[in-house]
């Protein structure tokens, strides 16, 4: 468990974790059909304090893949940046996972997903981006 201190927000095993805001309808399911073991933990103001983090950090501690999860509403610009800054704010405890970004938005505006702003990450994260519209569920 890389984060001291912090209690996981689901079981060691859990067959499904579910990232969601309450009173927010798009969601993150992470699928855990081999039941690895797994860590979940809400960053914004719990880990993190303040308003510049993502939402959620799910970790599969056996294949070490940490997903760094946003759920926004449209705004793919801020998105992206609340992942970035949560990846440096906790780079010392996720230096040994490989990282996947996941945004699950509202809304999308198309010249926003084509914007440089946006394309830059994109291609900072070489395919490991995914964003999405109402949810993303996906095998961890």
């Amino acid at each position: 468990m890389p984060l001291k201190g912090f209690e996981s927000l689901c079981d060691q095993n859990a067959a499904q974790i579910v990232s969601r805001d309450s009173g927010n309808p798009q969601y993150h399911r992470g699928i855990n059909k081999n039941r690895c073991y797994v860590t979940h933990y809400q960053i914004d103001g719990v880990v993190i304090k303040g308003d510049s983090a993502c939402d959620f950090l799910l970790i599969n501690e056996e294949s070490r893949v940490a997903y760094l999860i946003e759920l926004k509403g449209s705004d793919l610009i801020k998105a992206v940046r609340q992942l970035e800054a949560t990846e440096n704010m906790l780079r010392q405890e996720l230096s040994s996972y490989v990282l996947q970004y996941r945004i699950v938005a509202n809304k999308c505006k198309t010249q926003e997903i084509k914007s440089s702003a946006y394309r830059k990450y994109q291609i900072r994260w070489k395919g490991r981006l995914l964003q999405k519209t109402g949810f993303i569920e996906e095998n961890i």
